[in-house]
């Protein structure tokens, strides 16, 4: 009984030093103690928005009730950037943010919400604009002078054709991390590399929350995703979840695991890429052909009780909530589900402990 007991102790400290040790490792920059809740550009108007819809969508998450509920984070993902200027300073795209990137946070901080901006550790974006790569000190001085609260980091463009790194990415993640610290200004640094190098072993001194798997689709499970030929690029919900397997003890206040942006009120997203297997609905489609959005079209979409236990496992892993809907249109059922006050304080407790 003795030795059992002495054992328990023994494995009790060591958890207690683990946890020690992995809240001393985690960034520190005050913010993002808690996953952060808002709203993020990309899963519903992809690279279609300009500074009206980002200031309809903040009046909508005020006026929906959202705010009020903790989404404060209106997050502008790809495509808003246009050139440098002769002291390599990124200027936004002029016929999308003609009043300038300030100007836009300066009205979304109005309305008591948060503003945040998407980069790339590449020299180019996803969607082929200008990336951060060599200018993460210019980059970082612009978000601080904008008034930027929080930044996604992606990692296109960083490998060769092999897939091999051009510098390990836990290198470029911490770059932009030193840089955003320089400024002095608290910004929740989000870091998108698909769960590539095991970044939940890292994530915590480098960011605030780190993507643990490739994009996020809406459809159930696998089953639904290989019906409509989705390219492997694109995971299911449950494919989702399970990816968070093993993963809750590297999570904790002011660092999570991101298993991707919410599908609640999207009733189906618009697949692309190089397919391995052709869309049934897609005529003269042949395997390893680039199927744009529009032959594609809109499929899939998760049912109401999809979206409900979708949005509580969110909850339960402690998992950012952003949402990926359009604010302006969404229905009396979708806000029921997104403002469950019972449901986020499971998410926002602030022990920040993943379900397991």
């Amino acid at each position: 009984m003795r030795v059992c007991f002495k054992q328990a102790v023994l494995f009790l400290k060591v958890a207690v030093l683990s946890k020690l040790l992995l809240c001393a490792l985690a960034i520190d920059n005050g913010v993002g103690r808690t996953p952060v809740m808002g709203w993020n550009a990309w899963n519903f108007f992809r690279c279609n928005f300009d500074e009206t819809v980002i200031r309809e969508v903040a009046d909508a998450i005020v006026n929906s009730g959202l705010a009020g509920a903790g989404y404060k984070y209106v997050n502008i993902d790809d495509c808003w950037m246009g050139d440098r200027d002769e002291n390599g300073k990124i200027q936004p795209n002029p016929t999308k943010f003609p009043s300038g990137m300030k100007a836009m946070a300066d009205y979304v901080h109005a309305r008591g919400l948060k503003f945040g901006l998407y980069s790339d550790a590449g020299n180019k974006t996803c969607e082929g604009h200008m990336g951060s790569m060599g200018y993460e000190k210019e980059d970082a001085e612009s978000y601080a002078e904008w008034g930027v609260d929080y930044l996604k980091y992606d990692f296109c463009n960083m490998q060769d054709a092999t897939g091999r790194y051009f510098e390990p990415p836990e290198q470029a993640y911490r770059r932009m991390t030193d840089a955003l610290n320089a400024t002095g200004r608290p910004v929740v640094y989000s870091l998108c590399n698909w769960g590539g190098d095991a970044v939940w072993k890292w994530g915590a001194s480098a960011g605030n929350s780190w993507r643990t798997g490739i994009d996020l689709f809406a459809v159930w499970d696998q089953t639904v995703a290989q019906e409509l030929a989705l390219p492997n690029f694109l995971q299911s919900m449950m494919g989702a979840v399970r990816g968070q397997q093993g993963l809750a003890k590297y999570a904790g206040p002011g660092g999570f695991n991101d298993p991707d942006m919410l599908l609640v009120g999207l009733d189906g997203m618009y697949p692309y890429g190089i397919v391995q297997r052709c869309p049934p609905h897609v005529v003269g489609c042949t395997a390893g052909q680039y199927i744009s959005r529009e032959q594609w079209g809109k499929v899939g979409g998760l049912s109401k009780v999809e979206q409900r236990t979708h949005f509580a496992l969110w909850c339960i892993m402690a998992a950012p909530l952003l949402l990926g809907n359009d604010p302006r249109k969404l229905t009396r059922e979708t806000l029921h589900i997104l403002l469950a006050t019972e449901v986020i304080a499971v998410n926002q407790d602030p022990r920040g402990e993943q379900g397991r």
